[in-house]
């Protein structure tokens, strides 16, 4: 079993504690930054500032959520890695609907399970880079797509074929119980998905429906004064603890400016995760931050020994 970092492949038992779900560089289509100009990150300099706080703090690992239709810099992230000591991991797949290319619309199955295949086997837009997740999203809070259902049974593909886990975007915490289901049903065992943003749908009988179906559980916007409080967040996590629903990962998505002290912003990932680790106790944390990220994005490559 390895975890497939920029940088190569490396022992899960390496990872340290480890963030599932960020952002280092963000592009996204010029409609969204002209509605929002606190959406592109594009330094270099500032991601490895970024890592370094992080590393400083005790951080050994960083999942880079963003994928081709968000603005996906393989040359950035490569440089970036190569000068810190964190370890990064890329995604593959799609972000989500409403930033899709024009070619998803047009694109067969094939087309995109091969994209995506591609970028954790062979390499990322013809670098040495390869993906050591595949990210599937939803834009809507009450319905998927047809085009969200076709790139998920394309990321269901790719799963099988690679072996590589799949995490998720919700809406506003929304539909993560759909997208379970949408992948169970094409041959993808819920232990090998991660939901994500499910902190954003604080109902604890829909976050413990998802963790029912033995898929893992992303409470990944802490420190966010726009959404529900860190207090509230923490309660839901030692309740589903002490239910026996331990498979939950931590993050913060701080995917803006605004979130990195680099860019001007805060936290940043270094004091995320000195602000959630405070409210834990130290099991807490170790399962949290460690033992957890170590099973999830672990995988045997298919067809690779």
């Amino acid at each position: 079993m390895i975890v497939r970092t920029v940088l190569g492949d490396i022992d899960p038992r390496d990872l340290g504690h480890t963030l599932c779900h960020e952002h280092l560089f963000t592009a996204p289509p010029e409609w969204a930054t002209r509605e929002d100009a606190d959406m592109t990150l594009d330094s270099v300099e500032n991601a490895v500032a970024e890592l370094n706080d992080f590393e400083k703090m005790g951080g050994g690992a960083l999942v880079e959520m963003t994928t081709a239709d968000y603005g996906r810099d393989p040359v950035g992230l490569l440089a970036a890695a190569k000068r810190s000591t964190v370890h990064v991991i890329s995604a593959s797949g799609y972000q989500k609907g409403i930033y899709y290319p024009d070619s998803v619309a047009s694109d067969g199955e094939d087309e995109l399970a091969q994209r995506f295949i591609d970028d954790v086997s062979t390499g990322v837009d013809g670098t040495a880079l390869r993906s050591g997740v595949i990210k599937y999203g939803t834009c809507r809070t009450d319905r998927i797509l047809d085009d969200e259902k076709k790139v998920l049974k394309a990321t269901a593909r790719a799963h099988v074929a690679t072996g590589a886990p799949i995490s998720t975007h919700c809406q506003a915490g929304t539909l993560g119980d759909l997208q379970v289901a949408g992948f169970e049903e094409n041959g993808v065992d819920p232990a090998r998905v991660l939901i994500g943003h499910v902190d954003r749908n604080l109902d604890y009988d829909y976050i413990r429906g998802v963790a029912d179906t033995g898929a893992w559980l992303g409470f990944d916007h802490w420190t966010k004064p726009k959404y529900p409080s860190d207090d509230i967040r923490i309660s839901f996590v030692e309740k589903l603890f002490d239910e026996g629903f331990t498979k939950i990962m931590v993050s913060g998505d701080l995917g803006r400016p605004s979130y990195q002290p680099s860019y001007g912003g805060a936290p940043g990932f270094s004091g995320l995760l000195s602000q959630v680790r405070s409210r834990m106790n130290d099991d807490m944390i170790h399962q949290i931050f460690v033992v957890n990220p170590a099973q999830f994005f672990a995988f045997e490559p298919v067809g690779q020994h």
